[in-house]
């Protein structure tokens, strides 16, 4: 009996499960790995606070050009209960050699929080990055948002142009963003194995789903690995072509072979892949002036 499109329940579950991965704890003590060496070798500010809550801080790394430097923020997966900013070091290793100022992200995580309340955190960490920019060396007008699996999802929600002006920001404060490997429809998270743990309601998976609610919107980079799971595929070409549909520019890139973690750990952050030189492209592209 099928419970989403085609799935039924065990097919369901295991698209939101790393288990087709090989050699994932290979994966995740060299993806560790690069996160110590970045955190040991690159110039940056630890734990710097944006919100009250103890988990709203971030990291931030300082691009090795003169600036002002554009800005990307880091958003990090974890299915919105678990990982952090440390763990995802090594992203800014993939751009502030090439003149990007780059700040991972810390956020409250389920069940701490419902889902609307680390939607609204990242907000606050965009609005206060704004206000710091010239502080810390930055453009304010060039501030970029990234972020894989969960924080992919997280990007959507930020790329909508309607949120800014109410928290007193420019409504173009997003100049561009990346959405790697993200959830743009919750629905069928709800209906998984997942949400035993998330605990989604209806309401939640409807008014927290980027899918539903495609607006006007900065250039955006969808991408997702081209071995990861037929949902993150789908959900993935799905919401290029309808931020595209909506008047928007998106670009969809599929890294051959990467799955749910290299597509971060060997393509996003890696100089000269193509998913980091379309970064890039967007970032040069999207600056004013």
């Amino acid at each position: 009996m099928a419970v989403w499109r085609h799935y039924g329940q065990a097919e369901l579950d295991a698209q939101f499960t790393l288990d087709a991965i090989r050699d994932l704890d290979a994966l995740f003590a060299r993806r560790a790995e690069a996160a110590a060496r970045a955190r040991a070798t690159l110039p940056h500010r630890a734990g710097l606070r944006y919100g009250a809550h103890p988990a709203e801080t971030l990291d931030f790394y300082p691009a090795a050009t003169p600036g002002p430097w554009p800005l990307l923020l880091f958003i990090h997966g974890g299915f919105w209960r678990s990982l952090d900013a440390s763990g995802f070091a090594f992203v800014a290793e993939g751009f502030v050699g090439q003149g990007v100022a780059v700040a991972v992200l810390d956020y409250p995580l389920i069940p701490d929080v419902r889902l609307g309340a680390i939607v609204e955190s990242c907000r606050r960490a965009v609005g206060w990055l704004h206000a710091q920019a010239a502080s810390l060396g930055c453009d304010p007008a060039a501030i970029f948002v990234s972020g894989n699996s969960a924080g992919g999802h997280l990007v959507a929600e930020l790329m909508d142009r309607a949120w800014p002006p109410a928290h007193g920001l420019p409504d173009e404060v997003i100049a561009g963003g990346c959405a790697i490997s993200g959830l743009f429809e919750l629905e069928p998270v709800r209906r998984s194995a997942q949400n035993a743990t998330l605990g989604f309601t209806e309401q939640e998976a409807a008014s927290l789903s980027p899918a539903r609610r495609v607006g006007r919107g900065a250039p955006l980079l969808v991408s997702v690995g081209g071995a990861e799971a037929e949902e993150f595929l789908r959900q993935s070409r799905d919401f290029a072509a309808a931020w595209n549909a909506a008047g928007n520019r998106a670009e969809l890139v599929i890294p051959a072979g990467a799955d749910h973690i290299t597509v971060v750990l060997d393509a996003f952050a890696v100089p000269g892949s193509g998913l980091n030189a379309a970064m890039m492209r967007l970032i040069r592209e999207a600056q004013p002036g």
